[in-house]
């Protein structure tokens, strides 16, 4: 494992509260240590598509600095000229990349100092570098949802309230435009999908309006149908109640039952027999009763012979029998 990897007996000086050459300061006071040493590696002046340079040991915060020492990953293409140039002296720098900001202050600002101060935050690397804070060594700067940030929104103060868009190589090629478009390309790229998309949302409402229609239309259709079958229950018991097949109350009844179902109420009112109140059964008693006394010559003389037959058919078939000296086979 010994050529895998050099460890370097030379601490480096990694960052510390001054101001940076972007005019803004990360507070040694603020910087969250432990969220670096959960996977402290670096790269070669920040260039992470080139692979893993660097493993940082013996992380400390001192005397409003952070400190490290650095082990070069020595199966890396730069790894032993790395190591050389660390131990020869020509590389002494090292440079916090890709910084997390979670909480900024215009307070208390230094005389030379021209962006925010940065009161909470830690970085996902550090790099070595030939010159630190350079432009060839370009750091970049994220918010708390891993959003980058513009160094130069950022150095005027409008850190707050912006939020930078990085499109993806993949982007832009949805976009049908090439790696290295220019941020006018861009504009007139996106300006073309807006105006694409306002057509479909203009569709989407055409339609959205299309089908609110059929629904109203659906709507009334069905309160016409609705209202035509409780008209038509309504008729079917107040006929069921005319023809003394129905009391109110059982009228009543049954249209909350068939409230849906007039097909079926109509059935059932024409298979009921019709309705005969308790005083009516003791009245035909009484007259069939009265009838029964009466010979089948007085009943034929006096026209009562059908009112025998509708009060007590077995008497009238009795009398009948009794007169002809056969069967009554009539209903």
């Amino acid at each position: 494992m010994a050529d895998k990897f050099k460890k370097i007996n030379k601490e480096f000086k990694l960052s510390d509260s001054s101001v940076n050459s972007y005019g803004f300061r990360l507070l040694t006071a603020g910087y969250l240590l432990a969220e670096f040493q959960k996977n402290p590696i670096g790269y070669y002046m920040h260039q992470r598509d080139n692979g893993v340079l660097v493993k940082w040991d013996n992380l400390r915060v001192q005397d409003d600095c952070v400190y490290g020492t650095p082990c070069i990953n020595m199966s890396h293409p730069r790894g032993q000229q790395t190591a050389d140039e660390i131990e020869n002296g020509f590389l002494n720098a090292a440079s916090f990349g890709h910084f997390v900001v979670l909480e900024t202050s215009d307070d208390n600002k230094l005389p030379n100092q021209t962006g925010t101060t940065v009161t909470k935050w830690f970085n996902r690397e550090c790099s070595l570098v030939d010159i630190p804070g350079n432009f060839n060594s370009l750091t970049k700067l994220y918010d708390k949802d891993n959003n980058e940030i513009s160094l130069a929104d950022f150095t005027n103060n409008n850190l707050q309230n912006m939020k930078q868009v990085i499109l993806s190589a993949t982007q832009l090629g949805l976009l049908n435009l090439k790696a290295d478009a220019d941020s006018a390309a861009v504009d007139i790229a996106l300006e073309a999908l807006i105006a694409k998309a306002n057509k479909v949302e203009g569709l989407t409402s055409d339609l959205a309006a299309a089908n609110t229609a059929k629904t109203n239309a659906e709507k009334k259709l069905k309160d016409v149908e609705e209202k035509a079958q409780t008209e038509t229950i309504n008729n079917l018991v107040a006929k069921g109640i005319d023809d003394k097949k129905l009391t109110a109350q059982l009228g009543e009844q049954l249209k909350k039952d068939y409230a849906s179902n007039a097909d079926g109420l109509k059935s059932l009112i024409a298979g009921m027999p019709v309705y005969a109140s308790i005083t009516s059964s003791l009245n035909a008693g009484n007259l069939a009763k009265e009838l029964a006394d009466k010979s089948w010559d007085e009943l034929d003389q006096s026209g009562e012979l059908e009112n025998l037959k509708a009060a007590d058919l077995g008497v009238f078939k009795a009398k009948y029998k009794e007169k002809f000296k056969t069967d009554y086979t009539g209903s």
